[in-house]
């Protein structure tokens, strides 16, 4: 979550959304569609992957926070291996823990992304 609240995080998710056509917008409220609804079915599912980019952050969090207890879980999956080798059993059931949230946000948002994702290619 850190990077979505610095300055870098925030100024990417601001071009990300000027990057968003217009035509998009105006098509759903042509559609009858209000505010509120033209971002929960069009520019969220669009902002998922923007979030999918900062969960997956290695170099940020560790810079971001000062104690164990704060370690992110990428960071916690790269502790299992060291320069001679590494405890697979803790890598791979750690990535599934660390794949739970993501696949959670996917299947809530799957029908949206692809709708956002297929008309983004308005001219």
């Amino acid at each position: 979550m850190p990077p979505l609240f610095n300055a870098f995080g925030i100024f990417l998710l601001r071009q990300f959304y000027l990057g968003i056509p217009k035509e998009l917008e105006e098509a759903a409220i042509v559609d009858d569609c209000g505010y509120w609804r033209v971002y929960w079915n069009i520019i969220l599912p669009l902002s998922v992957f923007f979030f999918l980019a900062n969960w997956n952050a290695f170099a940020w969090p560790p810079v971001a926070t000062s104690g164990a207890d704060l370690t992110v879980i990428q960071v916690g999956i790269a502790s299992f291996s060291t320069q001679y080798g590494a405890n697979w059993n803790y890598v791979l059931a750690a990535a599934v823990v660390a794949v739970i949230p993501m696949l959670a946000l996917f299947l809530v948002f799957q029908r949206r992304m692809v709708e956002s994702i297929k008309t983004s290619g308005l001219k």
